[in-house]
């Protein structure tokens, strides 16, 4: 990653030392000089997360790279967009396009992460032909379950909806979006799934349906020679899968929902 205290730039001809930056700063990077101008420390504690750029009422603080005007949704058009948003199983019998993937994970990288660390790599498998190895691969492993398995009751009832006809394992989508990071890093899952629910939010708005792939994660667990038919690189984990595809329907309504409690302390 970028450090991004090694090339940010000053105006201080239209710095107004109003000290935000100073303040948002999560790791004192940034300071007050004698005069209350901000001063720069570059360091490897900066962690790049920009909210000193991002906070500048005046712009004097800049980076070489491109930024843009920030701006966020009407909360009326948002609370409609999540309320909306379904889980989709059934499919069109079209690809979903190696631009479209790489526009869901392109605003995953604006996810929180811990520390900014953003460990989340992906893996895409938007060859229907492949999602469909994968299940059959999967099948071929839980017929193989033997009967003192504590996997046994699971794979039976798996294989029952497989030999019907019934792929309750990918739902047949056209693509599978996997997270996958280091085994060795903390906060892998944890930012996987923010990563995953951005893009499953975000996928609606560009015609996509997404799916929590929960049947795929118990799979990869318990068979790890599937992470190699998926493409899983070597030195990473699958942490977390959405099914994607174009939905075969659209959804005109929105079902209520309780209330989640809430523990007032």
């Amino acid at each position: 990653m970028t450090n991004l205290a090694e090339s940010i730039q000053i105006n201080y001809g239209i710095c107004t030392t109003c000290g935000a930056c100073v303040k948002a700063c999560p790791n004192n990077i940034i300071q007050r000089d004698a005069d209350a101008s901000p001063i720069v420390h570059p360091g490897p504690e900066c962690i790049s997360c920009g909210h000193c750029i991002a906070i500048c009422p005046s712009g004097a603080m800049t980076i070489p790279q491109e930024t843009e005007e920030a701006g966020f949704a009407d909360p009326a058009i948002l609370a409609r967009h999540l309320r909306s948003r379904r889980s989709i199983r059934l499919w069109k019998d079209s690809p979903v396009t190696n631009e479209e993937c790489e526009e869901l994970i392109r605003i995953t990288a604006h996810a929180p992460s811990g520390c900014n660390l953003h460990p989340v790599k992906w893996v895409v498998v938007n060859d229907p032909a492949k999602v469909k190895a994968f299940v059959a691969a999967s099948a071929e492993l839980l017929r193989n379950v033997p009967k003192d398995n504590p996997m046994y009751g699971l794979a039976a009832g798996i294989l029952r909806k497989l030999d019907a006809g019934n792929d309750i394992l990918c739902r047949n989508a056209p693509a599978l979006l996997i997270a996958v990071a280091n085994p060795k890093e903390d906060l892998g899952l944890v930012d996987s799934i923010i990563s995953l629910t951005y893009a499953d939010v975000y996928a609606p708005s560009i015609g996509l349906g997404t799916c929590w792939a929960g049947f795929v994660m118990i799979l990869l667990g318990v068979f790890p020679p599937l992470e190699k038919i998926l493409g899983i690189p070597e030195g990473y984990k699958a942490q977390f899968a959405l099914l994607a595809g174009h939905p075969q329907y659209a959804f005109t309504q929105i079902p209520p929902r309780d209330m989640p409690e809430i523990f007032w302390t």
